[in-house]
């Protein structure tokens, strides 16, 4: 087995890469610090069998550096390890494609099992998180109604509606402009038509009643 580890801790990557190397005899682990690196590596070695990136590694930018590693690399199996358990970051990481989910908290045998599991094509996330998930799921069912109930009394459109998400996101209306692909002015006038509509007077207030209502 041939396998990738990218993170910029080496502590843990060489720690990584001997539990790898203790539990399959012949594996090779190559080692990258930051997604370039590990763009170069895979670009370099088209033996590489799966890929474990941390959520942090520099450079990588969250899920968007997931989703240009498997446009690079389709064929590879790659997943997120993260020191943080959250079932948002999770759900992300698997809807953007990834092989699996692994927390820095497992143990070296449940470790190691991911690596087989993702080795030949399945996906793995630990079954307490896939709980989560799970009730989550239900959960934001449940709130997609109510808030399309809430979208429909106060006849927000889907701009408006899509602001108000970002808006709850807590991200500046620059932030706004750039996710949505729009000028910062226009995410102000989007803005107080939204507070007319809903009937509030201020940003905090407009989160505060789209959190209520199930919008996020």
């Amino acid at each position: 087995m041939k396998i990738l580890i990218a993170d910029d801790h080496l502590l843990l990557a060489d720690a990584l890469a001997q539990l790898v190397k203790e539990n399959e005899a012949g594996s090779e682990v190559l080692q990258a610090g930051s997604l370039d690196d590990a763009l170069e590596t895979m670009d370099r070695d088209g033996t590489v069998e799966i890929v474990l990136v941390d959520y942090d590694l520099p450079g990588l930018g969250g899920v968007e550096g997931l989703e240009r590693l498997r446009s690079r690399h389709p064929k590879v199996p790659c997943a997120i390890f993260s020191g943080s358990e959250d079932i948002g970051l999770a759900s992300s990481a698997l809807a953007s494609g990834a092989a699996g989910f692994i927390p820095k908290s497992m143990s070296a045998p449940a470790f190691f099992h991911a690596i087989k599991l993702m080795q030949v094509g399945e996906k793995f996330i630990p079954a307490g998180l896939y709980e989560n998930i799970a009730n989550q799921a239900s959960v934001n069912r449940v709130n997609e109604e109510s808030a399309e109930s809430f979208i429909a009394r106060t006849g927000l459109s889907p701009r408006e509606t899509d602001v108000l998400r970002a808006l709850v996101k807590g991200i500046s209306n620059r932030q706004i402009g750039n996710e949505l692909g729009v000028e910062e002015v226009t995410i102000k006038l989007h803005l107080r038509r939204i507070y007319k509509k809903v009937g509030v007077a201020n940003r905090t207030q407009a989160v505060k009643l789209a959190m209520a209502n199930g919008i996020g």
